[in-house]
């Protein structure tokens, strides 16, 4: 009976030690995982704030875009959309000029809470986007958006025919290179 009660609970470690660990929930503790896993997470995410925080440190780090994901290729449509609401009266103890890039405010404003709060009035119309960072996904998405293929027109090749055709009155006549019927003869 023993042996019946451990196996269950061996059983049930070993699938809580093979499910995978949630990322962090702080930009902070994003500066340690590898970029590559980063963009892998990003493709992979399905929360807007999970979104933002990949976005921001891997904004941070420079880079806009890894094979065929790119910064702002999910997050872009909210941009410049009052979604938060904000107090008029928020704390400005820190304003954008602090931060050496929208990147980096991004990353603060979201380790103080945000997109849902905003103590320090970073993001004033309430998109979820401090500093501009907004900016800065517009411009990744225009630049990897890719076009619509325009179609080419068609054009008719009509080529000059050295082949004699008889018309329905018995004349004959050739084509010419501009599609027209050359009656001097065959």
């Amino acid at each position: 009976m023993r042996a019946l009660l451990l196996a269950p609970v061996c059983l049930l470690s070993a699938c809580v030690a093979t499910t995978p660990q949630p990322m962090p929930s702080t930009p902070a503790s994003y500066e340690q995982i590898p970029s590559d896993l980063l963009w892998n997470r990003l493709t992979l995410a399905t929360y807007t704030r999970e979104m933002m925080l990949l976005e921001a440190e891997l904004a941070a780090r420079g880079e806009t875009s890894s094979g065929a994901e790119y910064l702002g290729r999910r997050t872009i449509a909210g941009v410049g959309v009052p979604t938060y609401q904000r107090s008029a009266g928020a704390g400005s103890d820190r304003d954008c000029a602090d931060f050496s890039s929208s990147a980096e405010a991004q990353r603060f404003f979201l380790s103080a809470g945000g997109p849902f709060v905003d103590p320090h009035g970073l993001d004033r119309d309430g998109d979820g986007y401090a500093c501009e960072f907004g900016q800065t996904l517009r411009a990744s998405a225009a630049r990897h958006k890719t076009k619509p293929l325009t179609p080419a027109r068609k054009t008719a090749t009509i080529r000059s025919s050295d082949q004699c055709f008889v018309g329905p009155r018995g004349g004959t006549y050739t084509i010419t290179a501009s599609g027209n019927k050359n009656y001097d003869g065959c």
